[in-house]
């Protein structure tokens, strides 16, 4: 019998009730039934879809053009499947969260170009298997910790190689493919996941000698010089992707996570306030200096300068978007299509066209729930390299969201960011996967460690002891006599 001072555990309905109540919690939490259970919720946007499509395009469900959906569903539920088998006890809320999104993706694709449909499930495939491995291999995070110089050195041979070697299959003029034997892929997405890596890294290392600084400018204080590299080679890498590459998108992504995580880690505003200075000096430099820059911003402010021409797409898309309404014009029944390029660079746009203002803003809730999850994951991580890189990674989805949406609405210029998830791609989804697949793994470290300690605790509460008979064991393995 366990007696806690002049308590009795052993017989009190209260202890066993506790006792079971963590015992069903465990095994719940092994099996992953909640998981299961909002993977079918999360399957409702692809299948009714599905329904509805097949409705309109008068096909049988059974056709060869909703196979690419059938085989999502599936994918999906193997992915549980084998988490179960694992015994990960990682979030059980990531995995429905990413169905949602991208079975409104794959159905999406299905509407817009069906052709595209079965590659798309290829990549999602591909990218399930990565976060899998990533989720349930036999390796910790802080073995990035450990090599984020070797992880910034890889991002920057995947920059050299682009700037170098880069390819065009699209004929957009921007270089920002690498291509093998047919084969491209695009190094910025997996450049975002290996940025968070090092800046995580570097900067919970450095967080004593950047925040206690002696030298000010003014009321500014400033950290040594040496620690200020970083943030002279972010600015000085985001103004090259936007004036070699033009990638707009990527310079505004990869500042706007290196500020998240600066001001998470440093809880300094002044520092933000001068990098966004330093950034829109820059960016207003390559307005007046580079004509594709100031042709972007043109277009932007008023695109009905060229509607037939430069400005065609963006003017195209204000019609479909406007055309939306409150409940949209039915799925399937709109004309989404007369906006180029609608799968990669306007899925928003054609959602709000056949879905309606409600299911616009049901998509962008899906990605709130998505970032409060994320940061609630991150606010209760113990270890600071945790807390930074779940920060990291939560930023850059959305960021990417914020961004893509904002040029699809015409608050911010148009860049090429893929909307996570929902757009048609193959290196934006496996980036993508990538880091659902840390987060993953960090919520399954966060659980083991958090069982460790309760068990270190409930081992180390004084007056514990086991009572046999007339005698009583402590905690160091003393017996003694016990009183009547």
């Amino acid at each position: 019998m366990i007696s806690v001072g002049a308590r009795s555990l052993v017989g009190e309905p209260g202890s066993q009730n506790r006792t079971r109540v963590a015992s069903v919690g465990r095994r719940w939490l092994r099996q992953r039934w909640v998981e299961f259970g909002l993977l079918f919720l999360s399957f409702a946007p692809v299948l009714c879809g599905v329904a509805v499509l097949a409705s309109v395009w008068e096909r049988h469900l059974l056709d060869q053009r909703f196979w690419p959906a059938y085989g999502f569903v599936v994918a999906f539920v193997a992915c549980h499947l084998v988490l179960v088998a694992a015994g990960t006890r990682s979030s059980q809320l990531l995995l429905p969260l990413v169905a949602c999104l991208a079975g409104i993706g794959m159905l999406l694709v299905t509407r817009l170009v069906p052709a595209l449909a079965p590659r798309q499930l290829l990549w999602i495939v591909m990218g399930l298997s990565i976060a899998t491995a990533v989720a349930i291999g036999p390796w910790e995070t802080s073995l990035l910790s450990r090599f984020k110089y070797s992880v910034a050195a890889v991002g920057i041979v995947l920059v050299a190689l682009t700037l170098v070697a880069g390819t065009d299959p699209n004929g957009s003029g921007d270089r920002l493919w690498l291509g093998l034997d047919g084969y491209v892929f695009q190094p910025s997405e997996l450049l975002k996941v290996l940025l968070v890596v090092f800046l995580a890294g570097y900067l919970v290392d450095k967080r004593n000698e950047l925040t206690q600084s002696r030298a000010r400018i003014w009321v500014l204080p400033l950290p040594p010089l040496p620690h200020l590299l970083p943030v002279g080679a972010m600015w000085g890498f985001c103004l090259l992707l936007l004036i070699v590459q033009r990638d707009l998108g990527s310079a505004l992504l990869f500042y706007g996570v290196f500020l998240t995580l600066l001001y998470v880690a440093l809880g300094r505003v002044w520092y933000v306030i001068v990098s966004i200075g330093l950034f829109l000096g820059g960016a207003t430099l390559c307005y007046f200096l580079f004509a594709h820059v100031r042709l972007r911003v043109e277009i932007w402010l008023d695109p009905w300068i060229d509607p037939l021409g430069r400005s065609f797409q963006i003017v195209q898309a204000m019609y479909s978007l406007g055309s939306g309404g409150l409940f949209g014009r039915g799925f399937g029944s709109g004309y989404p299509l007369y906006v180029p390029a609608t799968h990669t660079d306007y899925p928003f746009v054609a959602l709000a066209e056949e879905g309606g203002l409600l299911a616009a803003v049901g998509l962008v809730l899906i990605y709130a729930v998505f970032a409060t999850h994320g940061l609630s994951m991150a606010m209760g991580a113990r270890q600071p390299y945790r807390q930074l890189l779940t920060t990291g990674l939560v930023a850059i989805i959305i960021l990417q969201v914020v961004v893509i949406v904002g040029g699809n609405l015409r608050l911010i210029p148009l860049t090429g960011v893929t909307l996570p998830f929902v757009s048609y791609g193959g290196s934006s989804l496996l980036g993508s996967f990538l880091l659902i697949g840390l987060l993953l793994r960090m919520s399954h470290e966060e659980y083991e460690d958090q069982a460790r300690r309760d068990s270190w605790r409930f081992q180390a509460e004084p007056g514990v002891s086991i009572k046999s008979g007339g005698q009583s064991i402590g905690r160091t393995g003393q017996v003694r006599k016990s009183g009547t």
